[in-house]
């Protein structure tokens, strides 16, 4: 994960194991990430996320991006985040 810089920045899929099963994994940086901290988790928005596959699916794109589908959702409902991540590394909120 030492790739994960800037707001928007994704590192994965990695093997998860949890459960005595085998997941795969996506850790990020939320687009309205701010600071130098990724481990950050005072500062709402900032921090290192992750989502895993199941229940979320993952695509890796021609262009070499990455997919997510389902939604993301960050936070406790109502999100402080909630949106995807599209082909051409475009984070969508909604």
């Amino acid at each position: 994960m030492d790739d994960l810089e800037r707001a928007g920045d994704y590192s994965g899929p990695h093997p998860l194991i949890r459960n005595d099963q085998e997941d795969q994994a996506v850790y990020f940086l939320l687009p309205i990430h701010f600071g130098e901290n990724m481990f950050d988790h005072e500062t709402q928005g900032s921090g290192l996320h992750m989502v895993t596959s199941p229940p979320h699916s993952f695509r890796e794109c021609e262009d070499g991006s990455l997919e997510i589908r389902a939604s993301i959702g960050c936070g406790v409902p109502p999100y402080y985040w909630h949106g995807y991540l599209d082909e051409g590394n475009t984070w969508r909120e909604i």
